[in-house]
């Protein structure tokens, strides 16, 4: 049944001849009473009696006619809604991010949101990850380490600093940063290559033609400084120190280390400039919680 024939028989009830209905919907008469009968027929009721130039409706068609007022009511509200960008702002936004990030970032963004925020549900995926679920569709923004594809709308969220981070006593514990060069000569404890801080000194280390003496690797960062506090190696993670551990700055020849946050979504979503503004809210309070910018 086609939303166009509904339309049709609205016309002829609410103008009560095919004459007046025809004119109104701006359609010649036989073409009009020929979609009549075509919805007729894909009812298989009549619905429409013809009495000297006048229609009256059958009870079929008393039947269907307040269910054709809703069904084209319906349509057109969901027109409208679409065509009003603040109609269609969305009740909840899906958000994918590595386990750091939400720790550190989303999560004390979101404790500072009020009751009538945007609904956020939070899904966690490894770094390398993130931007292949929100290319499938089962998020709506992404923050990760970048760059992103190059497809998607992106904000940058910030950058943090990689940290060395040993225990107390270990010979470094009283510095404030440390060098590469001096950081691969030690027993390290990293996380394993699927997370942003590892690819990121990775690269450094390649680039500046060193090689890691001795690496433990573990999946989580709370693992990491674990270790690292029972005296495994020195911890390299993005997060604040645990386990009464000091972190270090790392410098290599361009300056210290650190990571690129960048949200990203697609610039085409229903509600992008929404997704859009919620990330810039959130860089921004990245900024004044962490001081940059």
């Amino acid at each position: 049944m086609e939303l166009r024939l509904l339309r049709y028989f609205l016309a002829v009830v609410d103008e009560g001849s095919m004459t007046r209905a025809a004119a109104a919907v701006r359609v010649a008469q036989p073409s009009l009473s020929r979609q009549i009968r075509q919805l007729e027929a894909s009812l298989g009721q009549r619905l429409l009696d013809r009495d000297q130039g006048r229609t009256r409706l059958t009870p079929a068609g008393r039947v269907l006619l307040p269910l054709a007022r809703d069904i084209v009511a319906r349509a057109d509200g969901a027109v409208a809604s679409m065509r009003d960008p603040l109609a269609i702002r969305p009740v909840s936004l899906t958000v994918v991010a590595p386990h750091t990030t939400i720790a550190d970032v989303i999560g004390p963004f979101l404790a500072t949101l009020g009751a009538d925020a945007l609904k956020v549900t939070v899904r966690e995926a490894p770094s390398l990850a993130v931007f292949r679920v929100l290319r499938s569709g089962d998020a709506d923004l992404g923050v990760s380490v970048g760059p992103p594809p190059g497809e998607l709308a992106t904000c940058p969220v910030g950058r943090f600093p990689i940290w060395a981070q040993v225990p107390p006593g270990h010979p470094w514990s009283d510095r404030a940063r440390v060098t590469l060069t001096e950081l691969v000569t030690e027993p390290l404890v990293l996380l394993s290559s699927e997370h942003g801080t590892r690819r990121v000194l990775d690269q450094a280390v390649a680039a500046a033609g060193l090689k890691y003496q001795a690496v433990a690797e573990a999946d989580i960062p709370e693992v990491v400084q674990t270790l690292a506090a029972g005296g495994r190696g020195v911890a390299v993670v993005s997060d604040d120190e645990r386990y009464g551990l000091r972190r270090l700055a790392i410098e290599d020849d361009t300056g210290e280390l650190g990571i690129n946050l960048v949200a990203a979504w697609d610039g085409t979503h229903y509600a992008a400039d929404t997704i859009a503004g919620w990330a810039d809210r959130l860089a921004r309070f990245t900024a004044l919680r962490y001081g940059q910018g």
